[in-house]
Order: C-alpha cells, then sequence, then structure tokens
C-alpha cells in the first residue's frame, strides 16, 4: 500500500515540476514579457500551410518596423532546432522567424517546390507591416543553406543574362531586395565580395560535414580564398561590415547535429547580426536557462509517464489480465563475462552496421512508395531507423539462441512459458496492453500539449521528439506502429531472458537501458572518436549523416525506454507490456517531426 501511495505521490510532483520546468523556460524564451513568442501555421499562396515559430520584440510595431532573420533548419530538422538562436535574436530587438520546411514537422507536404517554403515565407515576411525589409537576414544550417539560397538568389530585374560554357544563356542572379546578412551553419561558404551584403559561416569543431583535417581549416583554400588571403582568423571581421563587405568565419566546440544549441553559435549569431544591423550587442546569453528549464520538464513528464503506467496496472480491470501470476522467470546469466557478451556484441554489431542500414532501409523503402505511389511508409530517416533496428535485432535473436541452446544450454521449456504465458488470454492481454498504452501516451500528449499551449513554447531540448501531431503524422503513426512493434518484441524478450535480475532492480534496470543504448552510443563513439583522434570524419555522406541524426536521437530516447523496459517487467513478468508500450512510445518520436519523402 504504501508502495502505491509513493507512486502517486511522485506521479503529482513529477506533473508540477513538469509545468515549473516550462515555466522557466518560457519567462526566459519571452524575456520575462518583452518578447511575444508564437508558434504559426500561415497559409501561403500555394495554397499549403507552413508551420513557423516566431520571436517578436514587443518594440517591433508598424510605426517601429525591427529587422527579421529567417531561420532555417535542415534535412529532417524541425523549427526547434533553431529557437535558442531566435529568442536571443529577439533579445536584441529583431524579429527571428523560424521556418518548418514543407514536408517536415507541423508544416504540410509540398511536392514541388524549390526551398521546401522559404521562398513562400521570405514572400510572407515581406508583406507583415512590423518589418523593417530594408534589413533582412536568413540563417540556414546544414541542408537549410540550400533552402536559404532559393529565397536568397532572384533574377535580376534589370533583365541581364550570364553564358555559361556550354553557350547556354540564364537570366543573371541577384540578391533580393532588402538582405543585408546571410549565416551559414555547418554547410555552405562565405558569398564572393561580388554580393555586398555580409556574410558569415559557423563550422563546429566536431562538426561531421568539414572534409579534411578540421585543424588546417583556417588555411584551406576553399575557404581562405573567398577573403583572397591564405590564412584567415576565426571571429574576426574581414571587409566592412558597415557597408555590406563584411565576411567572417566563426569556430565553435561543438558538433553537427548539437551545434545549433551550443553557447558558440548563439553567441556568432548575436555578433553577426546585431554588427550588420548596426544594433547593440549589450546583452546577456540567457538561452541556457531555458534550455535548463527544457531539461526538467523533460525529466519530470518522462518520471510522469512511468507513474501513470504503473497506477493504471494496479486497477483491476488492467491488473488481472497484465501481470502474470506468480510463477518462475529466466534471469540473466550470473557468470558476468556472458552478461557482458551479450550487451557488447549485438552493440558492435548495430555500430558497425548502421551507416548502411539507416540508407538502406530508406532506400528500400522510398523506392518502393515511388514504384506502388503509396505514400504509407514515406518518413525518411523513420524508414532507415527501423530497418537497422530489425536488422539489429535478428543479429541478437541468432547470438541469443546459439548462446541459449548451444552455450548455456538454457531450459526450453521456461524459455517457452516465457512466450506463453501459462494461465492468461493472449488475445485479451494484448488487447488490454494495447489500450493501457494508448490510455498512458494520450494523457501524456494532452499534458504535453496543454503545457505547450499554456505556456506558448516550442522546446529544442525535448520538443524535437515529443512533439505534437499533425493529422496525416497521426495516420503515420498509426502505419509505424506495427513496424516497430517487432523489433520491440524480439529486444523485449531477449533483454527479459537475458539481464533480469529479481534480487539486484538497480543493475537490472542498467543492464535494461545498456542493452537499448550501447549500439547507438557505440556509433557515435566510432563517429566522433574519429574526429577527436584524427580530426577528420567518416560522416560525409549523406547516408552517414543521416545515421548520425537518427541514432543520436534513438541514444537519447533510448533512455526512458530503458528504464520503462526494467521497471514494466519488474512489474509485470510480462514482456509483452514494455514491448507494446515502449512501441508506441518510440513510434510517437519517429513520426513526429521527421521528413515526408514525395516519390517522383
Amino acid at each position: 500500500m504504501k508502495k502505491k501511495s509513493a507512486v502517486k505521490t511522485i506521479l503529482w510532483i513529477s506533473l508540477v515540476v513538469f509545468f515549473a520546468g516550462l515555466l522557466m523556460a518560457s519567462l526566459v524564451a519571452t524575456n520575462g514579457g518583452k518578447t511575444q513568442m508564437r508558434r504559426l501555421s500561415v497559409m501561403t499562396d500555394r495554397g499549403v500551410a507552413i508551420s513557423l515559430e516566431v520571436y517578436k520584440p514587443v518594440t517591433a510595431t508598424r510605426n517601429n518596423p525591427a529587422p527579421a532573420v529567417m531561420l532555417i533548419p535542415g534535412g529532417n530538422a524541425s523549427v526547434e532546432y533553431m529557437s535558442d538562436a531566435g529568442m536571443e535574436l529577439a533579445r536584441r530587438g529583431i524579429v527571428a522567424i523560424g521556418i518548418e520546411p514543407y514536408t517536415i514537422g507541423r508544416s504540410d507536404v509540398e511536392l514541388d517546390n524549390e526551398g521546401l517554403g522559404s521562398i513562400d515565407v521570405t514572400d510572407y515576411v515581406y508583406g507583415l507591416d512590423f518589418i523593417d525589409t530594408n534589413n533582412i537576414g536568413y540563417i540556414g544550417w546544414s541542408m537549410g543553406a540550400s533552402r536559404v539560397n532559393a529565397a536568397l538568389y532572384v533574377p535580376d530585374p534589370n533583365g541581364e543574362t550570364v553564358t555559361d560554357a556550354n553557350g547556354n544563356v540564364t537570366p543573371k542572379q541577384v540578391i533580393r531586395d532588402g538582405v543585408k546578412g546571410v549565416m551559414y551553419v555547418g554547410a555552405g561558404g562565405l558569398l564572393s565580395s561580388d554580393y555586398q551584403i555580409n556574410s558569415a559561416l559557423f563550422e563546429g569543431q566536431w562538426d561531421n560535414l568539414y572534409r579534411g583535417d578540421r585543424r588546417d581549416m583556417y588555411k584551406n583554400p576553399q575557404y581562405a580564398g573567398v577573403l583572397g588571403l591564405d590564412q584567415f582568423e576565426f571571429w574576426k571581421w574581414y571587409g566592412d561590415p558597415q557597408n555590406g563587405t563584411g565576411r567572417i568565419y566563426y569556430e565553435g566546440w561543438t558538433g553537427h547535429t548539437i551545434g545549433l544549441s551550443s553557447y558558440s553559435f548563439v553567441k556568432a549569431a548575436c555578433d553577426f547580426y546585431t554588427t550588420t544591423f548596426k544594433l547593440s550587442n549589450d546583452h546577456p546569453i540567457l538561452y541556457l536557462w531555458k534550455e535548463a528549464g527544457t531539461a526538467i520538464a523533460f525529466v519530470a513528464i518522462i518520471a510522469f509517464m512511468i507513474c501513470l503506467v504503473m497506477v493504471l496496472l494496479d486497477l483491476d480491470y488492467f491488473k488481472r489480465d497484465l501481470v502474470a501470476k506468480p510463477r518462475t522467470v529466466l534471469e540473466g546469466n550470473p557468470k558476468s563475462w556472458v552478461l557482458w557478451a551479450g550487451l557488447i556484441i549485438p552493440a558492435i554489431f548495430g555500430a558497425a552496421t548502421a551507416a548502411w542500414a539507416v540508407p538502406t532501409g530508406q532506400g528500400i523503402l522510398n523506392k518502393w512508395v515511388s514504384a506502388n505511389q503509396i505514400h504509407g511508409t514515406n518518413i525518411q530517416n523513420v524508414n532507415g531507423l527501423v530497418f537497422w533496428l530489425c536488422c539489429l535485432q535478428l543479429f541478437g535473436i541468432v547470438l541469443w539462441a546459439i548462446f541459449n541452446f548451444l552455450i548455456l544450454k538454457t531450459d526450453k521449456k521456461a524459455l517457452k512459458e516465457q512466450i506463453t504465458l501459462p494461465g492468461t488470454r493472449m488475445g485479451v492481454m494484448l488487447g488490454k496492453g494495447l489500450l493501457l498504452s494508448f490510455v498512458a501516451l494520450l494523457t501524456v500528449y494532452f499534458v504535453v500539449t496543454f503545457g505547450e499551449q499554456l505556456f506558448a513554447i516550442s522546446p529544442r531540448f525535448w520538443k524535437v521528439q515529443i512533439n505534437s501531431l499533425t493529422r496525416l503524422r497521426m495516420e503515420k503513426f498509426l502505419i509505424y506502429f506495427p513496424l516497430y512493434l517487432l523489433p520491440f518484441l524480439l529486444a523485449n524478450y531477449m533483454h527479459t531472458t537475458s539481464v533480469y535480475m529479481k534480487d539486484k532492480p538497480g543493475l537490472s534496470t542498467v543492464c535494461f537501458w545498456l542493452a537499448n543504448a550501447l549500439p547507438p552510443m557505440f556509433f557515435l563513439c566510432y563517429a566522433y572518436g574519429k574526429i577527436a583522434f584524427f580530426h577528420t570524419t567518416p560522416i560525409t555522406s549523406l547516408g552517414m549523416s543521416r545515421a548520425n541524426g537518427s541514432l543520436v536521437d534513438a541514444a537519447i530516447m533510448m533512455i526512458p525506454v530503458g528504464i520503462l523496459a526494467s521497471v514494466l517487467y519488474r512489474k509485470t513478468k510480462n514482456f509483452y507490456i514494455p514491448a507494446i508500450f515502449n512501441a508506441m512510445f518510440f513510434t510517437w518520436m519517429a513520426v513526429a517531426t521527421d521528413l515526408i519523402y514525395i516519390g517522383k
């Protein structure tokens, strides 16, 4: 009874802490009410909606228009990636407008559109009366650099043309009127001196897209040549930023995926645009407090979710069919080498195959989508991630069979009982397992969405995963859930028969987490270990970059997955329940924001 009471107490405390964390984040993000933060869905001229995250200083009005910077994420990234720089620019008097490109997050899917919405949003921004359209800027991260360029360049209004080496005549491209600065992050380069706008490039020392020895970047002709120099200094202006000829390279101790949340990038963005727009930069950088608030909220909502499931399991309706009757269950082998071999070998396999499996999975399902014109399974990285998980679990089940049948000679009757759950009606159990998972996650979804609306905040730290879903993405959730359920069923069966220890709950939880988290963590260690020791990166191809992004997200979300797997199994002795819940939870994370592929 005391344990049940403690769980309910933690549930309510975690709910209070969740809202307290969001309140803290909101106060920082809105600069104590001096910045208006809004998440908008704008209907563009082409009749499709695009999602924006707008940070607007209250001083920006029709009578006092303010400069504006449009922030465009890359690849499969949602607009939340741009929120840290956005709030800091707004604190310095700049309207910051984060763009969620078409096919990503809450934006509509649009097939044939260069820039994936950057041009449409630019047209929209130029029509706002509180924007100073003579002072416009862009920040483009990764593939967002090309989306910036789609909006940045326009045909020469004077009709001038250029002729290429093959004799083809095309309109001369010029910079759009009113644009005073452009900043690329992790991709692209400085604009040539032919264009009279300020230009910047931010490159992280751990960025996975730079080719070559990053220690020599300052003298790489590709970068130094734009300045007409043999070498350059980071954080030093070249040219005159006051008349639009400023050029500058920024560098920070950060990587590609987390670069937008790094102090060095946010500082660089503020330096570049306050200099370009001739504004004061005499403001402290506070966005880390916003991230601290969202981190607190993230931990709290995970604790709330775990406690909620435990409370639901104590209800007689669920308990009588989901909690297995007292019985002997398999435990991890007491020999430490067996445990470690079962954890390390699959992790090595997962790390070694990730760079192949993620793009291969994308390619297989994307080709099927294009050939059949069926757009059910067409979310880019989700295809790659689920394919990698299936490969990992198939390898794991082979290894598990070798250990249990050939080496350890495990009792086959016990292995069978683990699957059949004697005394439990399988169909009823699965149905109630689905219902319990759905009710718990729907409650969490409501709390998360309510918190977002209440505090008008879209946190970078965790909203990338636990995000609100559009109707289309809800449909994708139903399609992808069965695909994720299969590898999670295999994983939970193997883990519960291999790493569960009855008398060591703490160690069991750690082992469950390691079993889930080590494969993506090993891949990340490989990828960034090469940067650390050899100053070059293996992640220069698009496939490797997608694997990197997918497994960074996976490594983060495997923390609650591992905890839930251990806690739910210890409570129920029923491996199906954590498998169903974690598959549903992981599917929500996977389909929330990723790019929806449209075959041509």
